[in-house]
């Protein structure tokens, strides 16, 4: 007989857990990192009324967080209180709890720290003679007493999960830890420029943002030059959602979703909706695997959010996520649409010739944009007919920080081309592409060569990275990749998180073929490249790079689609081809083609590039003698 309730449990197995265990789960779901312990100070000195903040922190955080503001104080009596499980100052009623329009609510974030650290605390009421010092190591009050110091508060948090040594062990090496917190403090001074912020690393000269009244003179402190330079202003009012901020322009990109900064209602934000909805409008402008830099500010009713759904408050929830993705998408369409650079398309007849795609595009989303828009007219994206039938239009996964599944080299695209991918499922297409007759170059784009069965449409760019691809990779795998020297070392404008990745993956970025090495905070000093990457934008290679890096250490959270196949090295390489490729759209000379195609002869074959692009299709001799009626 079947059992259709669970058994009772034997007596005293069930009781009420005790306190210090307690904190220590919440401190599990709370502190996660020292970013995080970060993250709770800082939000607490915001809702405390700070206009000046200054964060300390060593070994990464591990050692030592320190945040110390001017806000309101805490009183003597209330300090014992602060440190109680769900003791706040910010919830009253039911009613607050649906309307939350502070940082930190529910009171777990002080007692959680202080279970796994030695945390004290000074703080000065507004007005008050002195101040009060309270001490708590492991969950344990030392001491309290009475103490100097100026009005406000300042929290210490020393030697981080020093009596959980099994959660220590988990933590990331000093620089990866010090990169979360420098990408979480760029997004609190994005959303607050008001607030003046100073920021000192270890023994480092201190980094200042001071109060800003225009906060695109905070973004331009806060970003790298060149996306700073691309960013266009957005700003879109509904009923119930108001979406403004700042969205690149679509010459400018980047190789992860790393550069979409957004934010609800002041609060930063990971969340899938809204990146796929900024991310909509481009989906015919950037080739796949590429993302917009943007920074973009979501307001709504308190009481249409849930902002309690996630223990870090990293994810929301909307009572209307449709009205919130749509408000957002018309935004960012708004904003691109207002430049005059972009341009009607029309829809008969077809333009005489094609424009050059832009660097780095797929063919498979080259747009028609003639050169002016009149005022007042509406912008249509439409693809070329025949580029329609090839294409494949993104999905919510291809824009969102995770999930999903895109092409691979595995799953070329190859129906509706008019010809057979030239596949690896009959071995080598061709005895030597070399030996192949060349008969020139079509449209600045392909190469054809006359084959056996027919004609051979080879891919010029996909080819040429293919190329470069498999060398840069057979020459990490056999002693790192040769490098050159630069004339003179340029300095690459990159965020500190950034910076953080590069240094604690020196002897990887070595290996690449770069000489690279911190420049200050916010950028990095080139003196060498990968020798077979001469002559490509250097800059652009090391933020792709310093992005591969970063997305290596986070596990690949906000992977593009397009190379979730590929390790994080593999993906390295493939931006690195990419860069460096002839671009679809040069004119070759005939010894440059002869080489690309003799090129093909040096590596394993494969079918497509790195990101899934056929390398060359076959037109048949027989479907050509077919359609001119010879058979």
């Amino acid at each position: 007989m079947l059992q259709t309730t669970p058994p009772l449990a034997p007596p005293g197995r069930i009781r009420v857990l005790p306190d210090a265990l307690i904190d220590q789960i919440a401190a599990g779901e709370v502190v996660e990192r020292p970013a995080s312990v970060v993250k709770e100070l800082v939000e607490n000195s915001l809702d405390a009324g700070a206009t000046r903040i200054r964060i300390d922190v060593r070994d990464g955080g591990m050692a030592l967080v320190a945040v110390q503001d001017d806000g309101f104080g805490m009183s003597p009596e209330e300090l014992p209180i602060a440190l109680a499980r769900h003791a706040t100052s910010k919830l009253k009623t039911v009613d607050d709890l649906i309307r939350i329009a502070s940082f930190g609510f529910r009171g777990e974030a002080l007692p959680a720290i202080a279970s796994v650290s030695r945390l004290r605390i000074v703080s000065r009421v507004r007005g008050a003679a002195a101040g009060h010092e309270i001490l708590v190591e492991a969950g344990r009050v030392l001491h309290s007493r009475t103490a100097g110091g100026p009005e406000g508060t300042r929290i210490e948090v020393a030697e981080l999960f020093a009596s959980v040594p099994a959660r220590r062990k988990f933590l990331k090496r000093a620089g990866t830890e010090w990169g979360h917190i420098a990408d979480w403090l760029a997004r609190l001074a994005m959303a607050r420029p008001e607030i003046h912020l100073e920021i000192h690393r270890d023994e480092r000269p201190a980094t200042i943002w001071p109060a800003c009244r225009d906060r695109r003179d905070r973004l331009a402190l806060l970003l790298p030059e060149e996306d700073g330079a691309s960013l266009i202003a957005v700003d879109h009012v509904t009923a119930d959602v108001r979406v403004h901020g700042f969205t690149s322009t679509p010459e400018h990109s980047r190789a992860t979703g790393q550069g979409m900064y957004l934010f609800v209602n002041g609060r930063p934000v990971r969340d899938r909706l809204l990146s796929h909805a900024m991310g909509e409008p481009y989906r015919d402008l950037l080739p796949r695997g590429r993302f917009p830099v943007g920074v973009l500010f979501v307001e709504v009713p308190p009481e249409t959010v849930d902002v309690n759904v996630h223990p870090a408050k990293w994810e929301v929830r909307f009572s209307d996520p449709q009205a919130v993705h749509r408000a957002i998408r018309h935004a960012v369409r708004e904003a691109i649409a207002s430049r005059r650079w972009l341009a009607l398309a029309p829809a008969s007849p077809r333009p005489a010739g094609p424009r050059p795609p832009a660097e780095g595009e797929s063919t498979a989303t080259s747009l028609a944009l003639p050169l002016a828009v009149g005022e007042g007219q509406q912008i249509s994206w439409r693809r070329a007919e025949s580029e329609a039938k090839a294409s494949r239009s993104p999905t919510l996964d291809d824009w969102a920080f995770a999930g999903g599944a895109g092409t691979s080299a595995a799953e070329p695209e190859s129906e509706g081309r008019g010809g057979d991918v030239v596949a690896e499922s009959n071995g080598r297409p061709v005895a030597s592409f070399g030996a192949l007759r060349l008969l020139g170059q079509l449209r600045a784009s392909y190469l054809l060569a006359e084959g056996e069965r027919g004609l051979i449409v080879v891919d010029q760019h996909a080819a040429h990275e293919r190329i470069l691809y498999e060398r840069l990779r057979s020459g990490w795998l056999e002693a790192g990749v040769a490098r050159q020297g630069l004339l003179s070392p340029v300095v690459v404008s990159v965020t500190p998180a950034a910076v953080a990745a590069v240094e604690e993956s020196a002897e990887a970025v070595g290996r690449l073929g770069f000489d690279l090495e911190a420049f200050g905070e916010d950028a990095l000093l080139l003196r060498a490249v990968p020798a077979e990457l001469v002559g490509s934008d250097p800059e652009a290679l090391v933020r792709d790079l310093a992005e591969a890096l970063g997305e290596g250490e986070r596990g690949g959270t906000a992977e593009s689609s397009a190379v979730r196949w590929l390790p994080v090295l593999d993906r390295i390489f493939a931006t690195m081809a990419c860069h460096a490729a002839r671009r679809f759209g040069d004119r070759l000379p005939e010894a440059e083609q002869r080489a690309i195609l003799a090129g093909l002869d040096t590596i394993p074959w494969a079918p497509t590039c790195p990101h899934g692009r056929p390398v060359a299709i076959l037109l048949d001799v027989a479907d050509l003698e077919a359609r001119f009626r010879r058979r």
